[in-house]
């Protein structure tokens, strides 16, 4: 065990970032599936509490991307899932609750594109790791 190499800490950020982004990714997804559940006027608070802890998630995950000054792709990258989070979060707090199509569909942008950028994350750690 002990001539195993560390990875470097930006692999190790970047590892974290994807764990981050996936766990947002997983909690909007049980939040649905809680909210569909219950009716409509009975949803209390268990979707939003679980949807927030996904964001609280994905913001660790970004500042950690942010916060990597060897690479512009992870900052990039950072940028981007803090950009999405903050439309997210916004739509959250500003949209009334119900049936609304418009912020529906801003919300599935703002999930893919975070998606998007944990997949290019996760192909990136994944080559890093094959190089060593």
């Amino acid at each position: 065990m002990g001539d195993q190499v560390r990875p470097p800490a930006g692999a190790r950020r970047e590892r974290a970032s994807g764990g981050g982004q996936g766990v947002l990714l997983l909690c909007s997804g049980i939040a649905i599936v809680v909210s569909g559940s219950r009716p409509g006027l009975e949803q209390g608070l268990a979707p939003s509490l679980v949807q927030f802890a996904g964001y609280g998630c994905a913001l660790v995950g970004g500042l950690l991307l942010l916060s990597s000054a060897s690479e512009e792709s992870a900052r990039r990258i950072g940028g981007v899932v803090l950009g999405a989070l903050a439309v997210l979060v916004l739509l959250d707090l500003l949209v009334a609750a119900g049936p609304n199509i418009g912020a529906g569909f801003v919300r599935l942008v703002g999930l893919v594109v975070i998606m998007v950028a944990t997949i290019r994350l996760a192909l990136g750690v994944a080559a890093a790791g094959r190089a060593r």
